[in-house]
């Protein structure tokens, strides 16, 4: 297997249910079996946490002495420390913190963070929807919606996380990148290279919600090229963040 980079990796407590590998040692451990080389990491407590300042705080606790995990802040425009964060990139959970991408204070807000040369990571779902707790039912963000507002953005890279297979066919803007933890079985990720191409598929393997290995074997039975998986594996990655 190539070098590998992870966009979609998750550490913290999940409300619901226990996860395997929702510490951050167990998670850097399991990479380094899996030989996966590293990753974006968002906190499991940030969607629900009425603070994110305090779940970002304790994910860069969890993640600092692991250098292979790279802890996303969460952001929400109706909590104004966004504007003091770092790093790489951002995560945003429209749907759990109930918000439009399209409002003027989360164009505020993205724009903020492109200038900063932080790249916007947005949250689909985080389950599916079926398997969504039933007093806690929380809708997908529309991948339309999505698509505008990179459109909105030209110059800067968008990370949508843990789309569906078929809500790939309305990402068209040519800055946004989408990651394969949500083509779930082997036909779908072959439709999603037929109506999206490589050259803007990330690997994400969605852990802990989904297992390291069954995300892996993907790229190794999906019938893509050499050079496909390359550039699904980390190139894809590495000109989003080493590229610009």
């Amino acid at each position: 297997m190539t070098k590998i980079l992870d966009v979609n990796l998750s550490v913290g407590r999940w409300p619901f249910r226990r996860l395997p590998l929702e510490e951050a040692a167990a998670l850097d451990s399991a990479l380094g079996k899996a030989g996966i080389s590293g990753g974006l990491v968002r906190s499991l407590e940030a969607p629900f946490a009425m603070n994110v300042y305090e779940a970002n705080e304790a994910l860069q606790e969890a993640c600092r002495p692991f250098p292979k995990l790279t802890p996303l802040p969460a952001v929400r425009p109706d909590f104004g420390l966004w504007r003091e964060v770092s790093g790489p990139a951002a995560v945003l959970y429209p749907s759990y913190h109930q918000f439009s991408l399209l409002s003027p204070e989360a164009l505020e807000m993205v724009g903020t963070l492109i200038a900063k040369k932080i790249v916007p990571v947005i949250v689909i779902r985080e389950e599916d929807e079926r398997g969504q707790h039933p007093l806690c039912k929380v809708p997908p963000v529309p991948a339309a919606e999505i698509n505008a507002l990179a459109e909105k953005f030209p110059d800067s890279p968008f990370i949508a996380l843990n789309a569906y297979a078929g809500e790939f066919k309305s990402f068209t803007a040519p800055n946004l990148y989408a990651d394969i933890a949500f083509a779930e079985t082997f036909p779908a990720l072959a439709f999603v290279v037929d109506v999206f191409g490589t050259e803007r598929l990330l690997f994400g393997s969605h852990v802990p919600f989904f297992c390291i290995h069954s995300e892996l074997s993907k790229l190794e039975y999906a019938k893509l090229t050499e050079a496909q998986v390359s550039a699904v594996a980390f190139k894809n990655y590495e000109r989003i963040f080493h590229g610009r």
